[in-house]
């Protein structure tokens, strides 16, 4: 935008008001292409990128390129206003302080006052609008907070006398971060941090953090290397490296289609043709830039390298020379390739869903102990709830969270909580039945909390209990079947056997299945008994995997630990303490059920650390069941695997986010920053209010003059009207009569202010140095004047 902008009709960029009605007709485009859905942005892209949905652009290509640039799409060109403004500016501030102190400070705190009520607005307003929101209105907005930090941070001439380095060190490499971020500090399509040392997260930010900013420094200066190297300021140069790498590009991009053309792609064919290309790409450098390195003065002084890649004579290329870089070329490619398979099969990779290898680890974990009484805690507390202090604190933490154990990386099997908003996608037009005893429906209460029912399953000590449940949340449906005995498991499973096999509208996605407490309490008393439960598991194990086998998958649920000294009655103490339920659980691994089911959610392994909790011996805390409901939810990535729609696929229109109002504004805005002559968009025009002879359009010829003699830029051209109409001249002196007038550019005071700043702040940023070199800095500067 920048280039081509200043480009067309370059001569007009020395006038006063050319370059501004350049940049007026550039608002408008903006303005019709964006903020106005007129279908010119499909006109200009169509060309260039397609619909169609693709990795990073689930959306189509289109949308992405739509939905990228409306984020900032006033962003650049708000900076090229500033940017032409600038000489005015700085002109204006030392205009101010070379005035008396009291004055000064009025027209510095009225833009002040004004802009600070502009950011708290924005603050107030845009800023605490959702993510979706925000991205809608970013582009109009955005620019208050920037304007404001640079107003305040260039308030005095002391402020502007000072500069930090470190900004100005990452502000050389603002590039190279910004396209290195998703390729060394961000994975996972920027959803996680890159991990290199597990387990201190702090640490490894700053181990990362520092990798990538040593590795974006370097690539910035090899890329000034190179960018001297292969276009230099001969453009005839610059064409033929230009020329060259274009055929390089394609030369190899041929080779690259023939080969995934015949099937031909491999890690090894890569290797392979890397090597054989490097070395003819490296040989025909060689051959082509040996003989002008040679032709160079030989009597200059050699070095080192010069000596040992020559033969006898200087300019002979040696055997080393044209063997030694191949072979280290060769080795570092090796090693590079080696590093990052081993990487891609050892290291974590990309977040993604799980895949079913990582239903044998997702049952292990633990309860963390957790301080909910820390300062970061008693802060938030104090400052929403009004609370002073904490009561319920304890050494081992006040409460617990639930934890998975570490696993192998190469597993891939990253386990996570899964948000309601994540859960609702998963499950979204899908129909969960879960069937079994109170344990199971602890879980299907839980299951419930997770998908954003919060008062699902809390303490109801008068509501019907043994009875069945059906729940609709937003488009998922949750299913609970009272259950309670093997054999009414069995009959729940031919049922749904039946519907399924009917391809009937009820039939589950899901079907989560749990019990044996009830029948180790009321069931096992005699060998009779023992041997018609086996025989009842057996059929229900038939019935399992059957329903399996019509692909709908089905989910065991061991039941949890009991806590035998809080059983509260002698038959529960007499035939379901733990031991007793530990010998159930192995019954139905005998006889199949952990084989025949999909997955197992272990009830032990979420309820053993918590067991004291149980306040019955049976039953617990609605938080313990929640964790098993999180190991389901993981499990839902394999079990529940996302599907593609078979409904064609419809990309969306770009225009959506077009706002004709906002964009109306920001036009305003914009030309009164164009010709108004103020890089703070009108707020400088508030400080004229109060104090005369200051206003942005009569510093112009000041401003510019002095700019355009020092850098030996075409002088000034001024159409009719080189001031405004209703402004109060700024010049001590004006000759009517045409001649040449001294202006001085600020008073004595003014002058002897600045060089106490300077020698109090010396040395200053050489930034800072040449601005006021290309600014003028001289007591008097002579400027002709036309009469008009």
């Amino acid at each position: 935008m920048v280039y081509c902008t200043m480009r067309v009709a370059k001569n007009l960029n020395y006038s006063k008001y050319g370059l501004r009605l350049k940049l007026a007709v550039v608002a408008v485009i903006i303005f019709l292409v964006w903020d106005v859905d007129t279908g010119l942005f499909q006109m200009i892209h169509f060309p260039f990128v397609g619909r169609k949905p693709t990795i990073g652009a689930t959306n189509g290509v289109m949308w992405e390129w739509y939905f990228r640039t409306t984020l900032d799409h006033w962003s650049t060109f708000l900076g090229m206003i500033f940017a032409a403004n600038f000489p005015i500016t700085s002109l204006f501030f030392r205009k101010l302080e070379a005035l008396p102190t009291t004055k000064c400070w009025i027209g510095k705190g009225v833009i002040g006052v004004s802009l600070g009520l502009a950011f708290v607005a924005w603050l107030r307003g845009p800023f605490m609008l959702g993510k979706f929101e925000y991205n809608m209105t970013n582009s109009f907005f955005g620019f208050i907070p920037l304007i404001t930090y640079i107003y305040f941070r260039n308030l005095t001439p002391t402020l502007r006398s000072y500069s930090l380095k470190l900004l100005h060190e990452i502000g050389k490499t603002t590039l190279e971060t910004y396209l290195m971020q998703h390729h060394i500090w961000l994975t996972s399509n920027a959803k996680s941090l890159l991990v290199l040392v597990p387990g201190w997260p702090k640490m490894n930010m700053m181990v990362v953090t520092l990798i990538y900013f040593l590795t974006s420094r370097k690539l910035y200066k090899l890329t000034l290397f190179l960018r001297g190297m292969v276009l230099p300021n001969d453009p005839k140069t610059c064409r033929r490296s230009l020329t060259i790498m274009g055929g390089t590009i394609l030369f190899f991009y041929g080779i690259a289609y023939y080969l995934h053309a015949i099937g031909f792609v491999s890690l090894k064919v890569v290797a392979v043709v890397s090597l054989v290309c490097g070395m003819f790409l490296y040989q025909t450098v060689m051959d082509t830039t040996w003989q002008s390195y040679a032709a160079m003065d030989s009597t200059d002084e050699t070095s080192l390298a010069d000596t040992f890649f020559s033969g006898n004579n200087f300019g002979d290329e040696s055997t080393v020379a044209k063997v030694f870089p191949s072979v280290i070329g060769t080795m570092i490619i090796l090693i590079i390739g080696i590093t990052w398979q081993g990487m891609a099969v050892a290291g974590a990779g990309k977040i993604g869903p799980l895949n079913a290898g990582c239903g044998s680890i997702v049952n292990r974990g633990h309860w963390i102990p957790v301080d909910g009484c820390n300062e970061v805690a008693r802060g938030f507390a104090h400052r929403n709830d009004g609370i002073q202090n904490f009561a319920t604190c304890s050494p081992a933490g006040a409460g617990y969270t639930w934890g998975w154990e570490t696993s192998k990386p190469s597993l891939h099997c990253r386990f996570t909580q899964r948000t309601v908003k994540e859960l609702k996608k998963n499950l979204n037009h899908k129909r969960i039945g879960i069937v079994g005893d109170s344990m199971t429906r602890n879980l299907y209460h839980a299951l419930c909390r997770q998908l954003g029912m919060a008062d699902a399953g809390l303490y109801d000590a008068g509501g019907p209990k043994h009875v069945d449940i059906t729940r609709t949340i937003d488009h998922t449906d949750v299913d609970f079947r009272w259950a309670p005995m093997a054999t009414d498991q069995l009959q729940m499973m031919k049922d749904l056997n039946e519907n399924a096999g009917k391809q009937d509208v009820s039939r589950y996605d899901l079907v989560i299945i749990g019990g044996g407490a009830w029948d180790q309490l009321h069931k096992f008393v005699d060998v009779k008994d023992v041997t018609a439960h086996s025989l009842t598991v057996s059929d229900l194990v038939e019935q399992m995997k059957s329903l399996k086998n019509m692909g709908v998958p089905v989910v065991w649920m061991t039941p949890t630990t009991i806590n035998t000294p809080a059983l509260n009655t002698p038959e529960k103490r007499e035939h379901m303490t733990e031991e007793d339920m530990s010998n159930m659980r192995a019954v139905y691994d005998q006889l199949g059920v952990i084989k025949a089911v999909s997955f197992v959610v272990d009830g032990p392994s979420f309820s053993k650390d918590r067991v004291d909790e149980s306040f019955d011996g049976v039953h617990y805390p609605p938080d313990v069941y929640s964790a098993g409901a999180q190991i389901l939810a993981n499990a839902f990535d394999w079990l529940i695997p996302e599907v593609e729609e078979s409904t064609k696929f419809t990309a969306p229109e770009p225009g959506k986010m077009a706002r004709p109002f906002l964009g109306l504004m920001m036009l305003c805005l914009c030309f009164i920053g164009l010709f108004f002559f103020d890089g703070f968009f009108g707020f400088s025009y508030l400080a004229c209010l109060f104090i005369k002879g200051i206003l942005p359009s009569d510093l112009y010829l000041e401003a510019f003059s002095a700019l355009h003699a020092k850098s030996k830029l075409p002088p000034l051209s001024f159409g009719s009207g080189g001031d405004s109409m209703f402004s109060e001249n700024t010049q001590k002196t004006k000759n009517t009569n045409g001649v040449n007038v001294s202006t001085r550019k600020s008073t004595n005071a003014s002058n002897r202010n600045r060089k106490r700043v300077s020698q109090k702040s010396r040395p200053a940023s050489d930034v800072d140095d040449e601005i006021a070199a290309l600014l003028g800095d001289a007591d008097d500067i002579e400027v002709t004047r036309l009469n008009s």
